[in-house]
């Protein structure tokens, strides 16, 4: 049987009657994504992108089917490419990122990409959001709402105030992103995109950032020479490449830690990194816990998440353990 939308289950102080009546409020919407204050934003989805979201939708059934659990496409209707012009205006509270999932609308919004192996990136990490374990809640606060409770690692409060793991669940969203669009990159549509970033990396191996650091690394998915009155040559360089990098050094440290401590459980990296990626997919967090308690003590799990705010103090206390 088909799953109606992203949202597995309600949980909160209602009748069981009404947790079904919003399951199936969601599975409409999750069907009928006509949304008025999209008109003039929202802009018709290329051949090619149609092409993109078809090898998203595989690609992550795929990821879903190796953890035991059924297919589920996300049809085109629920991305939304929204042109650059709109995006940037302040109306969009999520403007500082280039894509956002949203479950209680049952959408994903994205700024349109120009590159079609950066529209594949951002696709491919907001359907793993969709098709991870997603559930919604009624709050306790005095005025109870129905909010968001689980989405792949992120757990809010029963109140609704706060959220934690939100980092965790990112660095491991992107983590997946990095090692499958890798894969993904040999067929044919972004065969010359491929090409051309390879070329580039090839041709200024010694590019630096403003910083001084290596422009190029293994995060880099596009590079292009583009024409700039800036540079002395005439052309400068523009690259896409995997985002939060700080997250995902925090959950690798987390990952090295681990496998350290527990030789005689893992082979390697790879192995631990499962039990997270699992985790997320399934919802079963249970075996994260266990590992992390058992690893470095109790109550160590409950640290990282509460210093989500504060990404310094996390890795430093990620670092310490």
């Amino acid at each position: 049987m088909e799953k109606p939308s992203s949202i597995e289950r309600v949980v909160g102080n209602i009748s069981e009657a009404e947790k079904e009546q919003i399951l199936r409020d969601k599975g409409e919407r999750f069907d009928d994504q006509i949304f008025e204050d999209l008109r003039g934003e929202e802009r018709e989805k290329t051949p090619e992108e149609l092409q993109v979201i078809s090898i998203a939708n595989k690609a992550t059934n795929a990821i879903r089917q190796r953890y035991g659990l059924e297919n589920f496409d996300i049809p085109p209707d629920n991305i939304h490419v929204i042109t650059e012009e709109a995006w940037s205006q302040e109306a969009w509270p999520q403007e500082k990122y280039p894509a956002y999932y949203d479950s209680m609308l049952q959408g994903v919004a994205m700024k349109e990409q120009p590159e079609k192996v950066g529209f594949l990136v951002k696709v491919f990490h907001e359907m793993l959001h969709f098709k991870s374990y997603n559930a919604l809640q009624v709050t306790t606060a005095e005025d109870p709402e129905l909010d968001g409770y689980r989405m792949g690692l992120v757990i809010h409060t029963r109140d609704g105030k706060k959220l934690y793991f939100a980092n965790l669940n990112e660095a491991v969203t992107e983590e997946i992103t990095k090692r499958v669009v890798t894969k993904l990159l040999d067929n044919p549509l972004f065969t010359e995109e491929a090409r051309q970033t390879r070329e580039v990396i090839t041709m200024y191996p010694e590019a630096v950032t403003g910083s001084g650091e290596p422009l190029f690394d293994d995060d880099v998915f596009y590079a292009k020479e583009v024409e700039s009155e800036k540079s002395l040559g005439g052309e400068e360089l523009t690259i896409q490449c995997l985002t939060y990098k700080s997250e995902r050094r925090i959950l690798n440290t987390l990952i090295d830690k681990i496998l350290e401590k527990n030789p005689d459980k893992f082979q390697d990296k790879e192995e631990v990194f499962e039990v997270f990626a699992k985790g997320m997919i399934t919802g079963n967090i249970l075996p994260v816990g266990r590992l992390v308690e058992r690893t470095f003590g109790k109550g160590t799990l409950r640290k990282i998440g509460e210093l989500d705010q504060d990404l310094r103090a996390q890795e430093e206390f990620v670092n310490s353990l």
